[in-house]
């Protein structure tokens, strides 16, 4: 059982993961505020990953019956757990060997079974692998969604109305008081900052597309500018001046999900053809790589380029993505791509 392949999405992976990087090397631009804000492409990757993953699974209860939860972890842990456990494996060895010479060497060590059992997202992370927080917050996703779809069906969306409604009250402020209260502190926990908020958006466009009576309908009332329009929305919403708390985040996230919309629903749109331009794709095809792997070359550049005494950040940046590019490009060849094809055997 397969979704299929949606044109465009590799694209905005590309994008997404682009942004990432930028976050993690330059700093912001004057004028353009959206410049600080590159961590939101995370809010997309969570968005595209809840449509993608109830997608597969309403797709797979349609045509068989029902939803083979072993096939589906197979799947996630074949994809997922490799490349994720090798890097904390060779992490961890290199801080061992490196002893004190290296300052992230404690923090690494401390905060590694946080790392191994993708808990993560639930502590305040201080090592250059910080960044698992949002491959934790998606893994406790794939573990807890599918058997709940399974139990309740499309009973299920009261809930996840319900754990938007909660992510919300977080995201406006309205339980800061009780989170101090319990000693989570807001401003230190990304999940927090992200809320689930894009990952049940997600879910929530999956059910409305695999109703085909409102899939069809939508397709008669969406203009072909819907993808563009989704675009700009994002922009505005990521260019707020200050803190983009509240409302400027959840704008973000809802024109993220009209974004996906609108390029699920118009394949042949000019904007669609341009995000499947073959470099923007190929970097998307590797983005999970390229987002696991960029602040161990983030870290080798700055370091490298300290001793050279540059420190433009146009060019930290571009040496940065350019490295992660080339490191991702070959794990995915000769590492990642050897599994996916055991992977598929159980589609």
């Amino acid at each position: 059982m397969t979704v299929g392949r949606f044109a465009g999405l590799d694209g905005i992976r590309a994008l997404a993961v682009g942004a990432v990087v930028w976050h993690h090397t330059h700093g912001p631009v004057a004028g353009l505020p959206m410049s600080r804000n590159g961590f939101l492409g995370v809010d997309v990757f969570f968005v595209l990953s809840g449509f993608l993953i109830t997608t597969l699974l309403l797709r797979e209860r349609a045509e068989t019956g029902r939803i083979s939860l072993s096939r589906f972890y197979i799947r996630r842990s074949l994809r997922i757990f490799p490349l994720y456990y090798a890097v904390l494996a060779v992490l961890a060895v290199y801080f061992v060997l490196a002893g004190q010479a290296s300052s992230q060497r404690a923090w690494f060590l401390a905060e590694l079974p946080y790392h191994l059992t993708y808990t993560s997202n639930w502590v305040d992370i201080k090592s250059l692998m910080a960044i698992t927080w949002s491959l934790s917050t998606e893994e406790q996703f794939y573990l807890a969604w599918p058997p709940l779809l399974v139990l309740l069906g499309r009973a299920s969306v009261p809930l996840l109305l319900a754990v938007l409604a909660l992510s919300q009250l977080v995201n406006f402020g309205a339980l800061d008081g009780w989170l101090a209260a319990h000693g989570v502190a807001y401003d230190t926990l990304p999940i927090l900052q992200c809320t689930f908020t894009p990952i049940v958006l997600g879910t929530l466009l999956a059910f409305v597309f695999h109703a085909a009576p409102l899939r069809e309908r939508l397709l008669g009332r969406l203009p072909a500018w819907t993808p563009l329009l989704g675009l700009v929305l994002m922009i505005a919403a990521a260019n707020v001046g200050g803190d983009i708390r509240g409302w400027p985040r959840l704008a973000f996230q809802l024109a993220s999900t009209l974004f996906l919309a609108g390029v699920v629903l118009q394949p042949a749109g000019r904007l669609v053809r341009a995000l499947e331009w073959r470099p923007l794709a190929y970097v998307g095809s590797i983005s999970y790589g390229v987002y696991l792997l960029h602040m161990l070359v983030v870290d080798i550049v700055k370091r490298s380029m300290a001793r050279l005494d540059l420190h433009a950040e146009s060019l930290v940046f571009a040496a940065c993505l350019a490295g992660t590019i080339l490191l991702a490009g070959a794990s995915f060849r000769y590492f990642e791509r050897p599994l996916l094809r055991i992977k598929n055997r159980f589609h």
